[in-house]
C-alpha cells in the first residue's frame, strides 16, 4: 500500500475486516449455538423443550427448516438461518477491531514496563523504525505467557463492557423467529423496545459472566502467541534471529508470515482449550440476556444453581460441541485472514 500504516492501525483495520468476513461465513452456526444455549433453561423458540425427549440439536435444526415445505419455503429457511446477521456483523466488526487494537497496545505497554531498564530495547519508543514488523516480532518473542495473558485480559475486559449492549440485542434477535410474538423485527426496533420496556440498565445484562468469560480470550491469546512466537517457524526467521531491523533485504513482508497450516494448527488447539475452559460463562451470559431473564429475575448465582439442579454439571455445557464446531472453523478463518491481511497492508 502507498500509505504506511502504524502497527496499531494495521491491527484495527485487520480486526474489522476479519470480523466482518468471518461472521458472514459462520453466522448459521452462531444462531444454532445461541438457541442451544438458551435451551439449557427451557427457553427459546421451542416451547417446553426440556419435556421433549429428543436430541436438542435435531430439534433446533428442525425448527429452523420447518418452513421448507411451504410456498417460498427455501427462501424463508435461508432468512431464518441468517436471522440477526446485521447485528452480528456490527458486533463482531467492532469487537474484533477493538480487541486487536487494544491487544497490540496492551502488549506494547507491558513490554515497555517490563523492559524499561533495558537499553537495547529502548529504541522501540524513540520513534518509527524502518521495519516495525520485525521489531514487533522480536519484542513479542521476548514476552512471557503471563504477559500475553495479561494483555488479553485487559483488552478483553474493555471490549466486553463496551460491546455488551450489542450482544444483548443479538441474543434477543437470534433467539426468536422474526414472526414470533414479541420478537424484534430489526436492530432499531429492538433498541427502542428494550430501552422503553426495560430501561438503559438492560443493555448491560450479562456483563458479569461476560467479564468473567474474558479469560477465554486471554487464555486463547496466551496459548496462540506462545506457540506462534516460541514454537512456529517465525522465531526461526533469519532476520528475527539476527535482529536486523533496518536491512532492505528484511523489508520483504513474506519473510514474516506464518504458514496457513501453522495458523490453522495453532488456532485449533488454542481455541479448543480456551472455549472448553470457560464455556459455562458463555452459556450463563446468553441466558441472562434472554427474554426469559426479565420474567424470572435471573441473577448469575440463581441461574447457575437452577441449571445445575435440573441438569447437573453437564447442563452448564449444553451446546458445547456446537460451539466448538462453530468456534474452531470460525477462528481458523478469522486468523488466516487476519495474519495474511495484516501482512499485506
Amino acid at each position: 500500500m502507498g500509505y504506511d500504516l502504524s502497527p496499531l492501525q494495521k491491527e484495527f483495520i485487520s480486526g474489522i475486516t476479519t470480523g466482518c468476513i468471518t461472521t458472514i461465513v459462520v453466522h448459521p452456526l452462531d444462531l444454532i449455538k445461541v438457541r442451544l444455549q438458551l435451551s439449557a433453561t427451557g427457553q427459546g423458540i421451542i416451547p417446553n423443550i426440556n419435556n421433549i425427549k429428543r436430541n436438542r440439536y435435531r430439534l433446533v435444526l428442525e425448527n429452523i427448516i420447518k418452513h421448507e415445505k411451504k410456498p417460498f419455503g427455501k427462501l424463508l429457511t435461508v432468512k431464518e438461518i441468517y436471522r440477526g446477521l446485521g447485528i452480528n456483523i456490527l458486533g463482531n466488526t467492532i469487537a474484533w477491531g477493538l480487541y486487536f487494537g487494544l491487544y497490540r497496545q496492551s502488549k506494547d505497554i507491558l513490554y515497555n514496563v517490563y523492559h524499561k531498564n533495558n537499553i537495547q530495547d529502548a529504541g522501540f519508543y524513540r520513534g518509527k523504525e524502518e521495519n516495525s514488523t520485525v521489531e514487533n516480532i522480536i519484542h513479542d518473542q521476548k514476552m512471557s505467557p503471563i504477559m500475553y495473558l495479561s494483555a488479553g485480559a485487559i483488552s478483553g475486559l474493555i471490549t466486553s463492557v463496551v460491546t455488551n449492549p450489542i450482544w444483548v440485542l443479538k441474543t434477543r434477535i437470534m433467539s426468536t423467529s422474526k414472526y414470533a410474538e414479541g420478537s424484534y423485527v430489526s436492530i432499531i426496533h429492538g433498541f427502542k423496545t428494550l430501552l422503553e420496556k426495560e430501561g438503559l440498565k438492560s443493555f448491560w445484562r450479562g456483563t458479569l459472566p461476560a467479564v468473567l468469560g474474558v479469560s477465554q480470550g486471554a487464555i486463547y491469546f496466551m496459548v496462540y502467541d506462545t506457540l506462534k512466537y516460541k514454537y512456529s517457524s517465525l522465531p526461526h526467521n533469519r532476520f528475527v534471529q539476527s535482529g536486523k531491523l533496518n536491512s532492505k533485504e528484511s523489508n520483504s513482508k513474506s519473510e514474516y508470515k506464518l504458514k496457513n497450516l501453522e495458523i490453522i494448527g495453532i488456532t485449533s488447539l488454542s481455541k479448543m482449550l480456551s472455549v472448553s475452559s470457560v464455556y459455562p460463562f458463555q452459556l450463563l451470559k446468553s441466558n441472562l440476556q434472554s427474554f426469559k431473564a426479565v420474567n424470572h429475575n435471573y441473577t448469575l448465582i440463581n441461574l447457575a444453581k437452577n441449571i445445575f439442579k435440573e441438569k447437573g454439571l453437564l447442563g452448564l455445557y449444553t451446546g458445547l460441541s456446537a460451539n466448538l464446531l462453530r468456534a474452531i472453523p470460525s477462528t481458523c478463518i478469522t486468523f488466516c485472514i487476519y495474519e495474511n491481511f495484516r501482512n499485506w497492508i
